[in-house]
């Protein structure tokens, strides 16, 4: 009516998004997330240093060819690790918040309980198929030296992987990024250094062994973030359904982080090793980029599942759009920087024999940025039950990469393995967008495609 007063607090129409997106901050730096994110991002920020310290270290005791061989080995065991899981460490981390909302102890005992059953099998499987493809007849050497560095770290890299999802749907990021992500590393740079080593080998063992430590403390961690009911209580679960909610969570997640690394695998028998070499060492400094988003849902993407567990949709979408405007602040401005200098940052980092990094750095800048932004896109599609629609774009995103490394590669290497990247990764994003825009009015039915009722259900509630 005429004159009718706006009720306290409520916006003005002019500016309303701005002053949206003030109260979204506002509010959550007052929060219990903001202090959580704030211990996180430090851990994170601290991890991705100690990341890049080692990358650094490690290639200037080794040449390109050797650097190559040495990320070759990483970013393969890294691959056979994501997909060992078949979903599952993506699955717990989303379901282990809404079940201990719901209090539903023996389906939680029975998650954790299949989840490291189908790592640990996973992994065997993996590591034989590894160690057969080695012993191929007519297998390139340098290849075959570089999977068989990659079976030191199958078993630690994909329990490592598997804690860290499980600690963070525990409200415990923190611990799994210790574990993961900083013990490690800096084990590899205090011993590198002090014992001067300039083989690969040695690193690797040395990385590998602080790993599985690294696994063992992180599981006592976990035992400890639960209650003890989940740990007394008898496992009821249906497997069957929630391995079909995992397996669209590997394929979206596995697409994404395949792409991350399935240049370097490329760039081996398209190019050779110096090529990986190169990229690796762009690669690592453009890695930074995007750890805050990530540290951010770490922390968001549970809360966007328990949101929509408890039907508060305004406070989902308030998450989501913080998410959004805190990934493009941080990774923009710094991406720019990259790319106008990315000559001398990558000589400055790695020394004058990496200057040939210096062109795929700039692209993988660019492309780091955009991914920034797919990253809560990807969180919310999760969160609103949309796994599938998720797995379905990045395997486009995925094969799109494919095709382009083997036009690109051959006659650009580093740099056509950056080209391909990006586009990918535009790709990516232009679809995730779309898809969340279309989504935008079906929230209310997100309860139901999260599986929630097979959950209640396969408990027997």
């Amino acid at each position: 009516m005429t004159g009718e007063k706006k009720p306290t607090g409520e916006p003005a129409t002019t500016g309303a998004p701005e002053s949206r997106a003030r109260r979204s901050f506002g509010q959550m730096a007052k929060s219990r997330l903001a202090r959580v994110f704030a211990g996180t991002f430090l851990v994170a920020f601290v991890s991705r240093l100690l990341v890049l310290g080692m990358t650094i270290i490690v290639a200037r005791q080794l040449s390109p060819s050797g650097y190559g061989l040495f990320t070759f080995a990483t970013g393969t065991a890294f691959l056979c690790a994501q997909f060992a899981g078949l979903g599952w460490p993506a699955l717990m981390s989303r379901l282990i918040p809404i079940l201990r909302v719901q209090e539903n102890w023996p389906a939680l005992r029975s998650l954790l309980r299949w989840g490291d059953t189908i790592v640990l099998l996973g992994s065997l499987v993996a590591f034989t198929l590894v160690f057969v493809a080695m012993t191929l007849p007519g297998f390139d050497k340098e290849l075959q030296a570089g999977l068989a560095l990659t079976l030191i770290l199958i078993f630690p890299t994909a329990l490592t992987l598997s804690r860290r999802s499980q600690l963070a749907g525990a409200r415990r990021p923190v611990i799994g990024i210790i574990f993961d992500e900083t013990i490690p590393p800096a084990a590899v740079i205090l011993i590198t250094i002090v014992a001067d080593l300039s083989e690969a080998l040695p690193i690797l063992i040395t990385y590998g062994t602080f790993a599985a430590l690294g696994t063992v403390f992180s599981t006592y961690f976990f035992r400890r973030a639960l209650p003890k009911q989940t740990w007394e209580a008898a496992p009821v679960g249906n497997v069957r359904a929630w391995t079909v909610m995992a397996l669209p969570l590997l394929m979206g997640m596995s697409a994404k982080l395949v792409m991350n690394r399935l240049d370097i695998l490329m760039l081996g028998p398209l190019a050779n090793l110096a090529e990986v070499g190169y990229f690796g060492a762009a690669f690592r400094i453009t890695y930074l980029l995007t750890f805050p988003q990530i540290v951010m849902m770490q922390i968001v993407t549970p809360l966007l599942a328990e949101s929509i567990g408890s039907g508060e949709e305004r406070q989902m979408w308030r998450h989501f759009r913080t998410a959004i405007i805190f990934s493009l602040a941080t990774a923009l401005p710094a991406s720019i920087v990259l790319c106008i200098y990315s000559g001398p940052i990558a000589t400055t980092i790695f020394g004058g024999d990496f200057a040939q990094s210096a062109a795929p750095l700039s692209i993988l800048a660019l492309s780091q940025a955009v991914s920034a932004l797919t990253i809560p896109l990807a969180g919310l599609l999760i969160a609103i039950g949309k796994g599938a629609k998720y797995g379905q774009i990045n395997l486009i995103a995925l094969v799109t990469n494919v095709g382009l490394n083997f036009a690109f590669i051959p006659s650009y290497g580093a740099v056509g393995a950056a080209m391909s990247s990006m586009i990918a990764v535009v790709l990516m994003f232009c679809l995730q967008a779309h898809s969340v825009f279309r989504a935008r009015n079906n929230i209310l039915e997100s309860k139901h495609n999260l599986g929630l009722d097979d959950v209640k259900n396969a408990s027997g509630t």
